[in-house]
């Protein structure tokens, strides 16, 4: 038995399948593929699959995980190759590797966040709120909602274009079990901060994950 840690994108219109039904995308493909894929045991088996940082609906991404168990019989460039052959074109498998780390190694994530204001806004006045110490923020938990400060959870931020009414932002967030933040709620926040009207559009791409390995950060892999 080997389990395989599958890199892959989630692109264009694969942003609105929800991760619900990306994990059947992959059982069907996997299926169609005729790959020996590992169940579990007991009364109703599954395949053994596991995503490391779900991603939010409407957000796209070249560097999403799943980690899944195959028999021996198979090899990584096989699992590579036969999967993009039956998964939806904007979902690919970008590398097939063994696991170094686990998911609850990850400590934040890389985004890339693009937003259409219907007003002008400089690159002062964006930076002006990442500049404050304090950004109050409602966070939806399993135990309910929660005040955060917002600054927590923002480990770095670069303003990378401003142009009239569209900027760019790099953004470096918390992520993982220990804390976790969705980039949606850092653009609500600084739509409100910048009371210029509800933003037209905000494409949110991720770009990253990283992980701790001994207090020394390193790409997810």
């Amino acid at each position: 038995m080997s389990k395989w840690r599958l890199k892959f994108s989630k692109l264009g219109m694969g942003k609105y399948i929800s991760h619900l039904d990306l994990l059947r995308t992959f059982t069907r493909s996997i299926h169609r593929a005729d790959l020996p894929v590992r169940y579990s045991q007991g009364f109703n088996p599954h395949q053994l699959i596991t995503f490391s940082l779900p991603l939010a609906l409407g957000v796209t991404s070249e560097t999403e995980f799943v980690d899944i168990d195959f028999e021996d019989t198979v090899s990584s460039d096989e699992i590579l190759m036969r999967l993009n052959e039956n998964l939806p074109p904007d979902i690919r498998i970008l590398k097939v590797s063994q696991p170094v780390c686990k998911a609850r190694d990850i400590v934040s994530a890389r985004y890339i966040i693009d937003i259409t204001s219907t007003d002008g806004v400089s690159k002062e006045e964006i930076e002006s709120f990442f500049a404050q110490s304090n950004i109050c923020a409602t966070k939806k938990t399993k135990k309910g909602e929660k005040e955060i400060n917002l600054k927590d959870f923002i480990k770095d931020v670069n303003v990378l274009s401003a142009k009239g009414n569209c900027f760019r932002l790099d953004a470096l967030l918390s992520a993982g079990g220990e804390a976790n933040i969705k980039p949606d709620i850092v653009t609500k926040k600084l739509e409100e901060f910048l009371n210029k009207g509800e933003f037209e559009s905000v494409d949110i791409h991720r770009t990253e994950i990283f992980f701790d390995n001994d207090k020394k950060i390193e790409s997810f892999c």
